[in-house]
């Protein structure tokens, strides 16, 4: 059984963006599919030659060979890879076919594995070269300048200053100049060392296929085109932001003004410019790469030298976004700072730089940023641009000492921000509100910078996501096991690193679960066994259900309290004032790959460190291949997914798109923004103006293949009085292309750490006993199911007559089902299965029993019953099903004269509570109540009478009521056990008609069984 199991807890637990991203069956796409054959074989399939040496290997090259398949439809005819196969997507991109920098970075790691695996390092060189043509906008050698005004750049002026507001409607920001920006202290540096300062950074996104229409205004020759989205403060979501070209020559726009006016404004009408905007987090993830790619043998300094370049251009992510001292405006008195004194040392959000185009465009301005995230560093990338061992030092005479102090400060701001359970909190900022306001009093402090606890943007909280974890501590589980393998095993740096990942992996783990489903409720707060939330705490326990090769892994967190303020480490207090609650549970395997890398580090890093597996190590290498081994079996072909609900696709249709009065201009797909069908602003968020909607700002979209779907979803089941989807939120399928390279390195990193990188086959082990058998009695038959056990090639079902056997052997077979036919009713038998491979056989099972029986005739009628469950637990607190009556007569029928009866089990008798959670007739008229039987019966002693009220309406002829899902539960919250219980079926997870449920029509049994 692949459930995984804290065995050293007192109980046995089950276990199991503004710019960056949240997180399939049988080979099919998802809506929204959008396959392009590339022209040229630069991302063509690279069939691996090389014989894996473990499954972890093989799967990694498997799906090496997945994404570079032309016909999977992850990269353009440029060789771009987009961020998703699929296209109707709003994420941090609002359109599938765009990419990021993000993209591309992972695009790196994943080259270097495959060139750890094969030898052949010319796909990472040829992805590097990519990345230069396409998303560093610089003269790549074809002659077109992407930053053609740097040169003009005051490094004693570097902007103008403006400031940030809490929503889109207070746009455009007056460039005041209020606050003077100080001094750039690195200009002068990297003109001496490179000839020049223009920028050797990613700009963030890219318009891949030049769907917005805007084109590539400096270098026309391609496709993929330059363009922006969030520029209006924290509030401003991707639902609210307006596309707008990064070269702006006024074109499309405003007349005479571009999109400039919807986010500055000036004295006069503004200048055709060119802007670009870097996001930290990925250019620090492409020097991360490098550096494995050199301590994994690749030696070609041209290309380790550009990621140096990259990591010295990097250091304008550690200044404050105008240059002001750090710590200087806790008083609302910012002061300039005149050199290394505006520098955090961290990995701000973003930094930016841009100048004129045109005969007038002789200027040039940069700024940072001021909010740095927990989720944007990177102390691998750190490590690797200062340490001598890191081999990646820049060739600026500061850079190497500026990374230094960064890689202390960054385990530092860890250290500071790891909250008492375990999760690390959000982050800082030097410019409260983005404006520089006074701090308000007793906000916590680190080195003069404000505790907040979702720097940037607030549309989710920008630290409520588990992927804002799993990124960052998996590379403090790189440096722990860097440092540990280089036997630095006593610095400070050590110790914090070792601290900080430590803590985070015992948190984490309480959290995981595979082969069960953590019970949640209404609101996605876990829930232990007596059915109350888990508010944090250590060493929670979580009640789970069973869900075969399924796993869970928290999405979301809720933040209490604040660090205290920073000391240094050696008084470093625990933070017990700062608190994490960590809710729902999700499947996204983007995330889920990172995390396998996190304990997969940490793993190694405990055995480098001490010679061998910790106990906590122990358990994360543990954790980490059964999560790897389950994702496997969610891999379609074209990777690893799950179907997603979206939620939050009803914003798609809603006007929340701000646009200042007076605001009228071209969109590049050719409609007039906002157009006339909008409505008017709300005064309350501080704008003049009007809202348009999604599709009225990109028009396109409506022409996507998904589309249809989407909208005759949001048309049959939201509900905008109730924000709700009444029928079911819709489901999509994506193909993320991050996320699924964070899949395949967490197969070769495991790999490479745990088996010996490929050295040799791993020495396999018989199976364990296969868990959770179940057998259901049936007329003549007995269906037997369980869970499947690790390594298993097959399963041997045994059945005997007499407890405890002896067992004769019935079937030999592959798969965790079996239905036996050679029974006769009212016998009981007895089962256990055992498993087994090439090295051997399992012990036994547990035994199950079943007593088939003669099925009665079913009384049928003009209604019938459809049932299905979610519950395939049929040993917890709450007994979940889900109804559908379908009138097959010719009459209409008043839903008030039918009930029907659920039949179950108590169980240990006492008062019970019923629920209805959802019904297209509204809950509220849906009645339900308890009866006990006078005579206990075969699978009951009660039943569920469940009613309608008297405004419940009709039921038409050929009509059915819709979903009505109910729950019940004891009142002190035992368990129930319901595998004999008369009306459960835990198999039936879609509608079907289910004569266990009865029903009746003015008290007469119209429908059904009774027991």
């Amino acid at each position: 059984m692949t459930h995984w199991t804290r065995c050293r807890k007192p109980a046995s637990i089950l276990m199991t963006v503004v710019l960056f991203f949240s997180v399939a069956t049988t080979g099919v796409f998802g809506f929204g599919t959008t396959r392009v054959q590339a022209q040229e074989p630069a991302p063509e399939q690279a069939e691996a030659s090389v014989q894996a040496a473990s499954p972890e290997e093989t799967r990694f090259l498997q799906l090496y060979n997945q994404l570079k398949d032309p016909s999977n439809g992850y990269f353009s005819p440029e060789g771009i890879p987009y961020h998703s196969v699929e296209t109707l997507m709003s994420e941090a991109p609002d359109y599938g076919h765009m990419t990021t920098s993000e993209a591309y970075s992972y695009w790196l790691w994943l080259e270097v594995l495959y060139g750890h695996y094969t030898g052949d390092w010319s796909k990472l060189e040829a992805a590097w070269d990519n990345m230069e043509k396409y998303i560093i906008p610089v003269n790549e050698g074809d002659g077109k300048e992407e930053q053609p005004t740097m040169s003009y750049y005051n490094p004693n002026s570097p902007a103008t200053y403006a400031a940030e507001y809490s929503q889109p409607d207070r746009y455009p920001s007056q460039l005041s100049g209020q606050y003077a920006a100080g001094r750039d202290p690195l200009d002068a540096e990297l003109k001496a060392t490179y000839g020049n300062n223009q920028t050797y950074l990613m700009h963030w996104l890219l318009d891949v296929d030049n769907w917005y229409g805007f084109g590539n205004l400096l270098n026309p020759s391609h496709t993929a085109t330059y363009v922006n989205t969030f520029q209006r403060g924290e509030q401003e979501s991707v639902w609210e932001a307006i596309p707008h070209p990064s070269q702006d020559d006024k074109s499309f726009g405003k007349p005479g003004e571009g999109f400039m006016t919807l986010f500055t404004k000036e004295n006069q009408a503004p200048a055709a410019q060119w802007r670009y905007t870097n996001a930290t987090d990925a250019d620090a993830r492409a020097v991360q790469a490098m550096y494995w790619a050199k301590e994994l043998g690749y030696d070609n300094e041209v290309y380790l030298n550009k990621a140096e370049k990259m990591g010295d251009y990097l250091r304008y992510g550690m200044y404050d976004k105008y240059f002001q001292q750090i710590g200087s405006a806790a008083d609302g008195s910012p002061a300039a700072g005149t050199g290394k004194n505006a520098s955090h040392y961290l990995m701000a959000w973003y930094t930016a730089w841009g100048g004129g185009l045109g005969q007038s465009g002789n200027w040039a301005w940069r700024i940072g940023a001021s909010h740095a995230h927990q989720g944007y560093q990177n102390v691998v990338a750190a490590y690797a641009l200062s340490d001598p061992d890191g081999g990646l030092i820049p060739d600026s005479p500061t850079a190497g000492q500026d990374w230094d102090t960064s890689l202390k400060r960054q385990l530092e701001f860890y250290t500071w921000l790891q909250s008492a359970e375990g999760a690390i909190a959000g982050g800082a900022t030097n410019s409260w509100d983005g404006a520089y306001k006074a701090y308000p009093a007793g906000t916590s402090t680190f080195y003069g910078m404000a505790y907040d606890d979702a720097p940037v943007y607030h549309d989710p909280p920008s630290n409520n996501w588990f992927g804002m974890q799993a990124w960052p501590v998996e590379r403090i589980a790189e440096l722990y096991y860097i440092l540990a393998s280089k036997g630095d095993t006593s610095s400070e740096n050590f110790r914090m690193a070792k601290q900080v990942v430590t803590k985070w992996i015992d948190w984490s783990m309480d959290y995981v679960f595979v082969d069960q489903k953590p019970v949640t409720d209404a609101d996605g707060y876990y829930l232990d066994e007596q059915g109350n939330r888990v508010l944090g705490g250590q060493n929670p326990q979580i009640a789970t259900v069973s869900a075969p090769g399924d796993f869970w892994i928290p999405s979301n967190l809720e933040w209490e309290g604040q660090p205290d303020t920073w000391n240094g480490f050696g008084n470093h207090t625990g933070n017990p004032g700062l608190r994490a609650v960590t809710k729902n549970p999700g499947q996204d395997t983007g995330v889920l790959g990172s995390y396998i890398k996190a304990l997969t580090f940490f793993a190694a890093a405990t055995k480098a460190e001490n010679g061998s597996y910790t106990p906590l190590g122990g358990e994360a290498e543990q954790l980490a291949k059964s999560l790897l081994d389950t994702a496997w079996g969610h891999n379609d072909g074209v990777g690893i997914t799950k179907p997603e609900a979206r939620a939050d696709y009803y914003r798609y249709f809603t006007k929340e798109i701000y646009f200042p009065a007076g605001w009228s201009g071209k969109s590049g797909q050719g409609n007039t923004i906002p157009g006339t069908n909008t409505v008017p602003s709300d005064p309350a968020k501080g704008g003049n103006g009007v809202y348009a909607s999604y599709s009225d700002v990109r028009p396109d979209i409506k022409n996507d293949p998904a589309w249809s779907y989407l909208e005759d979803k949001y048309n049959t089941s939201w509900n905008p009085q109730t924000q709700k989807w009444e029928n079911g939120a819709p489901e999509f399928t994506y193909h993320r292309f991050w996320s699924q390279v964070d899949m395949a390195t967490a197969y070769a990193e495991y790999d490479r750490l745990i088996n010996g990188g490929g050295g040799g086959p791993v020495e396999p082990v018989a199976p364990k006993a296969p868990g959770n058998l179940k057998a259901v009695p049936g007329d003549a038959q007995v269906s037997l199911t369980w869970s499947k056990s690790s390594g298993a090639d097959s399963y041997t079902v045994k059945r005997a007559e007499t407890s405890g056997g002896p067992y004769t052997n019935v079937a030999t077979i592959s798969e965790t089902s079996y239905v036996d036919l050679d029974v006769v009713n009212d016998t009981t038998y007895y089962y256990v299965v055992s498993a087994a491979n090439e090295v051997g056989s399992s012990p036994d099972s547990v035994e199950v029993s079943a007593k088939p029986t003669e099925a009665p005739t079913p009384v049928e009628g003009d209604l019938k019953l459809q049932y299905r469950t979610n519950d395939t637990n049929p040993d917890d607190n709450q007994i979940r099903a889900q109804f559908r009556i379908v009138n097959t007569g010719e009459e209409s029928v008043a839903l008030s004269d039918v009930k029907l009866r659920y039949y179950f089990t108590v169980d240990g008798d006492q008062a019970q509570q019923f629920h209805c959670d959802y019904a297209v007739i509204g809950s509220g008229k849906v009645t339900g109540s308890f009866v006990k039987l006078n005579e206990s019966k075969d699978g009951a002693d009660y039943y569920l009478e469940v009613g309608f009220t008297s405004d419940a309406g009709t039921l038409a002829p050929g009509a059915d009521t819709g979903d009505i899902q109910v729950r019940f539960n004891k009142a002190d919250w035992s368990n129930y056990s319901e595998a004999d219980d008369f009306s459960y079926d835990g198999t039936k997870t879609a509608y079907a008609d289910w004569e266990r449920v009865p029903l009746y029509l003015n008290g007469s049994l119209v429908w059904g069984l009774e027991p």
